[in-house]
């Protein structure tokens, strides 16, 4: 093997496990209760493992089959990833501040906190509908890689495109709101997740067979 297929099939491995990192964090995140130092560990570390993961993927696939998509995918990925860190420490650290003013505050004062939340609320929103455009855009991009991939195929393609094209009608539709806020049950974030984590899964397990390791 060649030294750019063996960094090739480096940046496979480490990009396929930050993957099953980041999506085994997100459940975490979601449904466990944790202390603040935790959240605030496991919170940066999924944004982290999550904006490599489309490095693994975009290695993988292009070994078949050469394109520029899988690159502008794993960057969108990256982007994805960084907003999302960006994104959740903004709510961990206003949430701490106001929680912290909250203790001491006067009723009127815990009036004008309310306002203040509401207020800024729309600035995580944003960052979260930015993220969600990037992770929609990369996965309609990887589908199309994977429509034709041998170690992936129509069906692949199929959930990526029909998960992605879902989160984009309904994100457009509910802006500047969140879709629960317009009566939309959004329940697509463990779709993405879990179509990720396969992903990454069938990335480490079909790796020997594209690199041709003994």
């Amino acid at each position: 093997m060649n030294t750019q297929r063996r960094y090739a099939n480096q940046w496979v491995k480490f990009g396929a496990s930050c993957g099953i990192i980041a999506n085994l964090l997100f459940p975490v995140l979601i449904f466990v209760p944790l202390p603040d130092y935790l959240m605030l560990f496991f919170t940066a570390m999924f944004g982290i493992t999550y904006a490599l993961l489309g490095f693994g993927i975009h290695h993988f696939l292009k070994e078949s089959k050469p394109t520029i998509y899988t690159q502008v995918a794993a960057i969108f990925i990256l982007i994805s990833g960084f907003l999302f860190n960006v994104m959740l420490m903004i709510q961990l650290t206003f949430k701490g501040y106001i929680e912290s003013f909250e203790e001491q505050a006067s009723p009127s004062d815990l009036e004008l906190l309310n306002w203040i939340s509401k207020t800024v609320n729309p600035i995580h929103l944003g960052l979260q509908f930015s993220n969600d455009f990037f992770t929609a855009c990369a996965m309609v991009l990887l589908s199309l890689v994977m429509f034709r991939h041998p170690h992936f195929g129509k069906i692949w393609s199929a959930m990526g495109y029909t998960i992605a094209t879902a989160l984009i009608i309904i994100k457009c539709y509910s802006f500047p709101f969140t879709p629960g806020e317009v009566g939309i049950p959004y329940l697509l974030g463990p779709f993405i997740s879990l179509w990720f984590f396969a992903i990454c899964i069938q990335c480490l397990r079909k790796r020997n067979q594209v690199f041709e390791l003994s």
